[in-house]
């Protein structure tokens, strides 16, 4: 029989995850447990491709982009005009011109450059505002819909990366264990 390995860290981390839940919470962590802790789980990916927000963050941040794109693509055409240009000139410059406009051809390029990386700055930021806005919206929904379903714990499915594992959207308050936790711990600092 072969051995595979399961997904490394992810998987390391679902098995931590469903020993927290039988350890702490003395039940199997999925579906309805005996004790009635419904527990579920949301594809905020999903979510994100086909809710009507999802597809309206998705076209702010492509036309976004595109805009962008749109300033960079034209400072890269002007550098390359200005490129063939100084190719086609080269034979006939002085040393001196064909310097000078070395010289301007570099400093664009250089501006071209700072420009492009801010660009793809405001680029990363503005895909960080929409997500994080998509993410507080997903969130109110997900409490709405766990409090009137009777939820206990929901949890967004992730991709199944351990980048991207799941995480709580939404816990009812009676199950959080933050501060049992930290006076433990600090309890075994002493």
């Amino acid at each position: 029989m072969r051995r595979t390995r399961m997904g490394g860290g992810a998987a390391i981390g679902r098995w931590i995850m469903v020993g927290i839940f039988v350890g702490v919470l003395g039940v199997p962590a999925w579906g309805e447990t005996a004790d009635g802790l419904k527990v579920g789980y949301v594809d905020a990916l999903k979510v994100f491709d086909q809710s009507k927000i999802g597809k309206k963050a998705k076209g702010l941040l492509e036309e976004f982009v595109k805009s962008r794109q749109k300033i960079i693509d034209l400072e890269e055409a002007e550098i390359k005009e200005l490129e063939e240009t100084l190719t086609k000139q080269e034979s006939v410059l002085s040393p001196e011109a064909k310097k000078a406009k070395q010289e301007d051809l570099q400093k664009k390029f250089m501006a071209y450059q700072k420009r492009a990386t801010d660009l793809n700055r405001e680029i990363q930021d503005k895909k960080t505002e929409v997500l994080n806005d998509f993410h507080q919206q997903l969130q109110t929904v997900v409490k709405r819909v766990a409090e009137r379903e009777g939820y206990a714990l929901v949890f967004d499915k992730g991709s199944g990366t351990p980048a991207e594992m799941g995480s709580l959207l939404y816990a009812k308050d009676s199950l959080a264990m933050t501060e049992k936790v930290l006076a433990e711990l600090d309890k075994e600092m002493k």
